[in-house]
C-alpha cells in the first residue's frame, strides 16, 4: 500500500508512533465485539468506546465509526464497488468512495475495514466526498449505513485516528 511510510525516516520526520493507531483499532473492535449479538471528551475514542460497551446494557449501539490519517496528515480515502438493486430490479455496479470505517478484523498490523456512507436512497445523486467533513456534514446519523465493501490496510501507514460517536449500522 505504502512503502515509504514504513521507513524509520519516515516515521521520525511525521512523528508516526508505532501501536497507536492499531491499539485503538484493537479497543475498538473488542468493544464491537462484546456488544454484537450474531458476531459478524464525547467524540474521543475513549468516550465513543465507553459509549458503546457502558452502563446501559440495553444500547443498540453496535459501531464505532472512525476516520483514519496518512503520515502527511491528510484523511485517507477509500473506494470500492458494490451493487444494488434500482428502480428497475435490476442490479446495477455501484463505487462508494469514503472517509468513513469501522473495523471489521486485526491481525498484527493488517486491518480488514468496512467502508460506511450514507444512505443515499433519499438523494437522487451520490457525490463523491472530497473531505471527511463533506461526507458527514448535515447528515442523519440514523442515515450511516455499512456497504459491506471492505478493504484490507497496512495499519503502519497510519499516524492518527478520529472516533466519531458510537453508532447501530
Amino acid at each position: 500500500m505504502c512503502s515509504k511510510c514504513n521507513s524509520k525516516e519516515h516515521k521520525k520526520v511525521n512523528n508516526c508512533h508505532d501501536g497507536c493507531v492499531e491499539e485503538i483499532l484493537e479497543a475498538i473492535l473488542k468493544a464491537q465485539w462484546k456488544v454484537k449479538k450474531d458476531q459478524e471528551c464525547s467524540t474521543s475514542c475513549h468516550d465513543s468506546i465507553k459509549d458503546l460497551i457502558g452502563e446501559s446494557r440495553k444500547s443498540k449501539k453496535n459501531t464505532i465509526p472512525f476516520i483514519l490519517y496518512c503520515g502527511d496528515c491528510s484523511p485517507f480515502k477509500a473506494s470500492g464497488v458494490t451493487t444494488v438493486e434500482k428502480h428497475c430490479k435490476k442490479k446495477k455496479f455501484v463505487c462508494i468512495t469514503s472517509f468513513i470505517f469501522r473495523i471489521k478484523d486485526l491481525e498484527d498490523n493488517c486491518a480488514v475495514l468496512e467502508l460506511l456512507t450514507f444512505n443515499s436512497d433519499k438523494k437522487c445523486d451520490y457525490k463523491e466526498p472530497c473531505s471527511p467533513c463533506s461526507q458527514i456534514n448535515h447528515e442523519d446519523v440514523d442515515d450511516l449505513v455499512a456497504t459491506g465493501i471492505c478493504i484490507n490496510v497496512d495499519l503502519s501507514c497510519f499516524c492518527a485516528v478520529t472516533c466519531l460517536p458510537a453508532v447501530h449500522v
